[in-house]
């Protein structure tokens, strides 16, 4: 495939845009030399990574996708069209979010359960009240 046109790289710029985490959320490499032709990471979990490589001329794509559509790790999608790669960026993208989400309230949701007895339901006005 030769190299990604100006036009092609800002339809994939402004695909990240789109997302909840906007185009600073990742870091993106195009390789003009060999596949994968784009590489999106995002920039928090270096793990998840968006790759888009080229099979056939300029016709027929694969998309690498981490996390996957059923697992956590990568999956790889067949696609007929350039355009239908950059469409799943936002996919993959909604993907990390809520995988993010399930780990801050993994983390964080049972915190209100050590707090010491009473603590969690006093709100400082209602001390003085007494």
């Amino acid at each position: 495939m030769a190299s990604l046109g100006e036009a092609a790289k800002e339809r994939i710029t402004k695909a990240l845009v789109a997302t909840y985490f906007k185009q600073h959320g990742f870091i993106v490499k195009y390789n003009d030399e060999s596949n994968p032709v784009v590489t999106i990471t995002f920039s928090v979990q270096p793990e998840y990574q968006f790759a888009i490589s080229s099979i056939s001329g300029d016709s027929v794509f694969t998309t690498s996708e981490c996390p996957g559509l059923h697992l956590d790790a990568a999956e790889t999608f067949r696609r007929n069209d350039f355009e239908v790669c950059i469409n799943a960026i936002q996919d993959w993208a909604e993907r990390i979010r809520e995988r993010e989400q399930d780990s801050i309230i993994d983390q964080y949701g049972g915190m209100a359960d050590t707090l010491p007895e009473g603590l969690s339901s006093v709100r400082p006005e209602e001390k003085d009240s007494g």
